[in-house]
């Protein structure tokens, strides 16, 4: 006769045997999500999967639902890994998941579109909120990896398009554990340093590369920065939450360096228009003045004899030609004046030195600027004001330059 066993300890065997079961262990299910609660306090999921049959209860502690990289959801399909156990008390068995995965959509790619929908709602990405890219910046900053290409490719094209603007590099970490509080640090720092316009980004990578432009804490950090940011990650295709949220995207970092500043020759556009409209300005106030003195003539004529009005006529003649006299010396000084700025920017551009029988050295479409990055057989461009032509270096003397 068989022994007679409480209920405790039936369920207490049971567990036993679901615990031993190798079969039970590692289980992969594949089931909707319904019933979903996520425990504030403990940090919990509870949820039954099911499927058009049959369901069956989970539950996810906190220690590995801390970990997932999205949120689940009811009525979403995934697939669980986990063990079956019974709860003892109840006497029900259930699984006790420690992962889970999207079916049929990765879980990275998941978690972008929940944060996306997220800070959209709360207006994160609203264009009123977009702050303008100053004209004409002074200070640009520049948030990268500081032995990075970005870095390289943004200095390049500031050089050469804008060099009368300094270009401030901020050092972070782009990718790993670390990436996202670096990345903060650095865009802090950045905006309490007087900066006019903020280059932020790293070179193409992996989607696992670029996962740290993904957080929710970076898209915070800019979306509450005073200075106008310009994203630039990866490449074109490629897409992350810090686009949304900045003031400004750019498809690759060569494209933000582009964006943030303008050409020289924009600029020497500028001031000659703002001469111009100096000129014409200075040319309607005389003109007012003239009028007004004609005006004051015509009356006073009433008043003052006809040898006192001489005598005022000549003087007014005199003050006329004194008025013109100096307006001329003040444009002609303005004129002297744009000169000279003119031609320190030109002084200040490589193919302006290039006339002068220097040439640059490129490897690899990379500006080579000292001879330790050069080695014997290296290819390289050299190109001239005029043209450019191709080399290969015979040996290097690094020691004496």
């Amino acid at each position: 006769m068989s022994s007679i066993l409480t209920v405790s300890q039936l369920n207490r065997y049971m567990a036993f045997k679901l615990k031993e079961d190798i079969k039970l262990r590692g289980l992969l299910v594949k089931g909707e999500i319904s019933g979903f609660t996520h425990h504030m306090r403990t940090g919990h999921f509870y949820f039954t999967l099911k499927d058009r049959e049959s369901s069956v209860k989970a539950v996810m502690f906190s220690s590995f639902a801390s970990r997932m990289s999205f949120m689940p959801q009811n009525g979403m399909s995934v697939i669980v890994m986990g063990s079956l156990q019974v709860f003892e008390r109840d006497g029900v068995y259930q699984i006790y998941v420690t992962d889970i995965q999207p079916d049929g959509v990765g879980a990275q790619f998941l978690a972008f579109e929940q944060l996306k929908e997220k800070l959209a709602a709360e207006g994160l990405f609203d264009t009123a909120y977009k702050k303008p890219l100053p004209r004409f910046p002074s200070k640009i900053g520049i948030v990268t990896a500081k032995g990075g290409a970005a870095l390289q490719d943004i200095l390049n094209i500031l050089s050469r398009r804008y060099p009368v603007g300094e270009a401030v590099i901020f050092p972070c970490v782009v990718q790993g554990d670390y990436a996202v509080e670096s990345i903060c640090e650095a865009l802090v720092f950045a905006d309490g340093c007087g900066c006019d316009v903020i280059i932020c980004g790293r070179g193409g990578g992996s989607p696992e590369d670029l996962a740290a432009f993904n957080s929710e804490k970076i898209a915070r950090t800019v979306f509450a920065m005073q200075t106008p940011v310009i994203s630039a990650v990866g490449h074109e295709t490629d897409t992350t939450i810090i686009d949304f949220v900045s003031d400004l995207r750019a498809p690759t970092p060569s494209a933000a360096a582009e964006l943030a500043v303008p050409e020289t020759g924009t600029m020497k556009s500028v001031i000659a228009g703002y001469e111009s409209a100096l000129a014409d300005a200075l040319k309607r106030l005389v003109a007012e003045k003239k009028h007004e003195l004609l005006i004051r003539e015509a009356k006073l004529k009433n008043y003052i004899p006809s040898a006192e009005i001489s005598v005022r006529r000549e003087r007014t003649i005199s003050y006329e030609k004194r008025l013109n006299d100096a307006v001329k010396a003040y444009l002609d000084k303005r004129r002297m004046l744009v000169a000279a700025k003119a031609a320190e920017l030109d002084s200040l551009s490589p193919l302006k030195i290039m006339t002068r029988g220097y040439s640059l050295v490129y490897k690899d479409d990379r500006l080579v600027r000292n001879a330790a990055e050069l080695s014997a057989d290296d290819k390289v461009t050299l190109k001239f004001s005029d043209g450019e032509t191709q080399a290969v270096i015979l040996g290097t003397d690094k020691e004496n330059g």
